[in-house]
């Protein structure tokens, strides 16, 4: 590669267009549409399992929250690999390594209570709550941030309810707070940046 010099406009051309690109490549191309399938594939699950534990209609209808992962981390990874932007940035990398880092973690915690049992809601809660807070702060945006909080907060709402039948909408809904709401405000700024 060879060195070029390059004049005060050339050097200021290139800076703002690296800046609009890494603000669109983020926004537009992955995350907001990661964070949206996420949101809406666990809102759906959610209360097709309560539905299904409400009703006694099928007793093994947990084993119906393992789609969320088999559904929601091909997805990621499909997305991901979309994406034909020459350069990828930092943020862009550590977004998604933390995507699938949580995705797993939580997959892993809900199949350990096939041994043990614990309040595994307020525990996937917490943890895709801290993944959002963490996404947020990555790419500075209060929306996201706020929502994560919510969803921290609402976790621990979830630790009163004793009954994990009536936990599930409450779930469902803290994702739509958390998740699915600032997803689609952060899709909406993002659509006028592109």
């Amino acid at each position: 590669m060879e060195d070029k010099k390059l004049d005060e406009k050339e050097s200021l051309i290139i800076i703002t267009e690296m800046i609009k690109n890494a603000r669109t490549n983020l926004r537009a191309k992955i995350n907001c549409n990661t964070l949206l399938i996420w949101g809406y594939t666990t809102v759906i699950i959610s209360f097709l399992v309560w539905f299904l534990k409400k009703n006694s209609y099928i007793s093994w209808s947990s084993l119906l929250w393992l789609l969320i992962p088999l559904i929601c981390i091909p997805t990621t990874l499909y997305l991901h690999s979309k994406d034909k932007t020459k350069i990828t940035s930092y943020i862009d990398k550590s977004i998604f390594n933390i995507t699938i880092l949580f995705a797993l973690v939580c997959t892993t915690t809900a199949l350990s209570t096939i041994i043990v049992d614990f309040p595994i809601l307020f525990i996937e809660q917490l943890l895709i709550s801290m993944m959002i807070v963490i996404v947020g702060a990555l790419i500075n945006y209060k929306p996201i941030i706020w929502g994560g909080i919510t969803g921290i907060i609402a976790a621990h709402i979830l630790l009163f309810i004793p009954d994990m039948v009536s936990q599930i909408p409450i779930f469902a809904a803290t994702f739509i707070l958390s998740i699915i709401i600032p997803g689609h405000i952060f899709k909406k700024s993002t659509s006028s940046h592109v």
